[in-house]
């Protein structure tokens, strides 16, 4: 049976029936999952028949041909719980980019490429960047939507500097302005020293009040490294006022510990923008700062999977 005319049978039956596990095999032909192993290690080296790499059922992959790997969904319950998780994810996605994914979603398809499938995108520039397709999602289909994906974060950045210019000149021009009227009003009460004086009062109780109004944000957080006793030794800057980052080291028990230090200037801090800065801390650990509120998901990342990382909320 272990013969050419076992190994046409076996074909046979995988055909008709799709992707099957060896002891399928040996039941329908009445032989032992050894020989009916022995028979798919045979198609499979031959090139006629395909096994999963990581997708397996009891220690056993899973074997199919070409036009059935849509058969392969059925055996996705078999996955740990954490991939059943991930890989439900990427399946209502169908297309993600790696860098937006969590720690945990990134390692997950590195694993289960029976059903995520990378594509990696080359630039001009020579950089490269790597997305997921769920494994029934066209190759073509994933790689027009990448395109668009591409495309549509690079017209919002370009939108979002655009509005940013807009808003700097808007408030070039207020100042511009109000210091000529600033000028006009001191031109016209230098007619006695009186009147001098009631000017500088008056300009000195305006300006006071301004300081604190156009108090930075990284005033906010050199503050706070201040009082915490916290050295800045590397700072940069990727979003002006918005998103910046620290390499820092402090006092703990244990002696001087390095962090990498990541603000964000937003009102609610979720699940995305943390896993963005775990992935940019690298090796090392991760301190959050921000003005905004962490959701919950956020929080219970933190605590499930991102242990050690520190958030603070800073005072507006």
């Amino acid at each position: 049976m272990v013969g050419v005319e076992g190994r046409d049978k076996v074909l046979e039956f995988i055909k008709k029936e799709g992707a099957i596990l060896p002891i399928q095999i040996g039941k329908e032909l009445k032989v032992d999952t050894m020989f009916s192993g022995a028979m798919l290690s045979e198609l499979v080296n031959e090139g006629k028949i395909k096994s999963t790499e990581h997708l397996r059922v009891g220690g056993s992959p899973v074997y199919y041909v070409e036009n059935q790997v849509d058969k392969l969904e059925k055996y996705t319950k078999y996955l740990n719980e954490k991939d059943v998780r991930t890989i439900a994810f990427l399946k209502d996605k169908g297309v993600v980019r790696d860098k937006d994914c969590s720690p945990l979603q990134r390692v997950s398809y590195r694993i289960v490429k029976d059903l995520a499938k990378s594509i990696v995108l080359k630039r001009d520039d020579g950089s490269k960047e790597v997305f997921w397709r769920y494994f029934l999602v066209d190759e073509e289909a994933a790689k027009e939507k990448i395109l668009d994906m591409v495309n549509n974060k690079k017209e919002v950045e370009e939108k979002e500097i655009k509005k940013a210019k807009e808003v700097e000149k808007q408030s070039s021009l207020e100042e511009e302005s109000s210091l000529e009227e600033e000028d006009a009003s001191l031109s016209t009460s230098q007619k006695n020293v009186d009147e001098e004086k009631e000017v500088e009062e008056e300009t000195q109780e305006v300006e006071k009040p301004l300081v604190k109004e156009v108090r930075k944000t990284g005033d906010i957080v050199k503050e706070f490294f201040r009082i915490n006793d916290i050295t800045v030794w590397e700072e940069k800057v990727i979003r002006k006022s918005k998103d910046v980052n620290y390499l820092v080291s402090f006092d703990s028990r244990i002696g001087k510990v390095k962090y990498f230090a990541k603000y964000r200037d937003k009102k609610v801090i979720n699940e995305g923008d943390v896993s963005l800065a775990f992935n940019e801390a690298g090796k090392l650990p991760l301190l959050f700062l921000s003005k905004g509120e962490l959701t919950k998901p956020a929080k219970k990342l933190i605590d499930d999977d991102f242990k050690g990382v520190i958030f603070k909320k800073l005072n507006r």
